[in-house]
């Protein structure tokens, strides 16, 4: 709200929108702001342009198999929990394949993952908004239960006061309440997106009040009905990718050069290409690439901050083979690599490379120079120490 008193006109708009909706000069702070879960790969936070995934937002992960969508969410889940010892997560599994046991191998701390297990789409979207009740006599509705998104509001209950990132595994393995009733074998016209359309207007919002991120991961399906062009495309409808703020579709990468292998020649990891669809919070239609290890995570992220390093000026190179960081002088690529490998190292790297790309108006190999001085000299001597 503005702190110019209001006229008596405005008086009466801000009655019937209310006070919380209407904002009648436009001074909203979260605009050109957004508060962000990292995805652990810093290519992919690059291109996602504002540095990881919104928060807030809804965020749809779609891709064929084995192209490490629920991977890539538990990255996210532990870059959550690891900015601070209260924060928490919710996962739930609608295919009921959760394992905790790969997600600490992954580095999740699973004490604070909040795990529930029903592929029941009315069950899952009133434990996330509540359940309404009508009263029979006058006909209102009211919340009965508070769900996960109320409890994440009053900031009251410890395990939701912190809770930053819900993950939905998947929306092809959801059951809307028209298929949980059908007999076995009956087939109905479009069940996820008549149900989607109603329920995610209610999500989208509560998402926004609680600020928390939730991906959706999807599958891929193909489209009998195309003849020309790509007849791939994921469930859920058209709803769900108008609301989601960011679209990210994932696929392995073939050859025998992007596979991961280990001394028996075992494939135990592969490259994905993340390409970013839909952006509401940056330029969509970028795209990253990274390498995964089936039991690790991600593997290689020096090279993938090496290279985003270059690119925002913040390692020169002033011939092929040397790079130059602040005062430091590297004669190699793997040398420039083993530095990276130090935690402090990489985190001041990744921090200065941010601070570059974030700072102009839009992220690209331009440089950007009216950058804080002073923070990044601190950032160095970060490193150095």
């Amino acid at each position: 709200m503005s702190s110019k008193k209001p006229s008596e006109g405005e008086k009466d708009l801000l009655s019937l929108f209310g006070e919380d909706t209407l904002y009648l000069d436009g001074d909203i702070g979260t605009v050109g702001t957004y508060e962000i879960i990292r995805t652990g790969s810093p290519s992919l936070d690059y291109a996602l342009g504002i540095g990881g995934m919104p928060r807030g937002r809804i965020i749809q992960l779609a891709g064929k198999e084995s192209s490490g969508k629920t991977l890539l969410s538990l990255l996210c889940m532990k870059s959550w929990l690891n900015e601070n010892p209260d924060n928490t997560v919710m996962f739930i599994d609608a295919e009921y394949t959760y394992d905790a046991n790969w997600a600490r191998s992954l580095g999740v701390d699973t004490s604070r993952v909040v795990v529930a297990k029903t592929n029941d789409a009315k069950k899952i979207f009133e434990g996330l908004l509540g359940k309404i009740t009508v009263n029979k006599t006058t006909g209102k509705a009211s919340k009965s239960v508070k769900g996960v998104l109320d409890l994440v509001k009053e900031g009251v209950d410890p395990r939701f006061k912190n809770l930053g990132l819900i993950v939905l595994d998947s929306v092809a393995a959801m059951n809307t309440p028209m298929e949980v009733d059908a007999a076995i074998g009956k087939q109905n016209m479009a069940p996820m997106p008549r149900f989607l359309s109603t329920e995610l207007k209610k999500l989208t919002p509560a998402i926004a009040d609680a600020n928390v991120s939730m991906i959706f991961i999807n599958q891929v399906r193909v489209n009998p009905g195309v003849m020309y062009g790509n007849p791939e495309d994921s469930p859920g409808g058209r709803a769900l990718k108008h609301a989601c703020s960011v679209m990210i579709n994932m696929a392995p990468i073939s050859g025998a050069d992007n596979k991961v292998e280990d001394e028996n020649e075992n494939v135990i990891g592969h490259k994905v290409r993340a390409k970013i669809q839909k952006n509401k919070v940056g330029a969509p239609f970028r795209e990253a690439v990274y390498t995964i290890k089936y039991t690790e995570g991600l593997i290689n992220r020096e090279e993938e901050l090496l290279d985003l390093a270059v690119l925002c000026k913040v390692i020169n190179r002033p011939n092929n083979r040397t790079y130059e960081l602040g005062d430091d002088k590297f004669s190699s690529r793997q040398q420039m690599i083993d530095y990276l490998k130090d935690d402090a190292c990489f985190g001041g790297v990744e921090d200065l490379c941010r601070i570059k790309y974030l700072s102009g108006e839009t992220a690209g190999p331009a440089v950007f120079d009216e950058v804080d001085s002073e923070e990044m000299e601190t950032l160095f001597d970060v490193m150095e120490s």
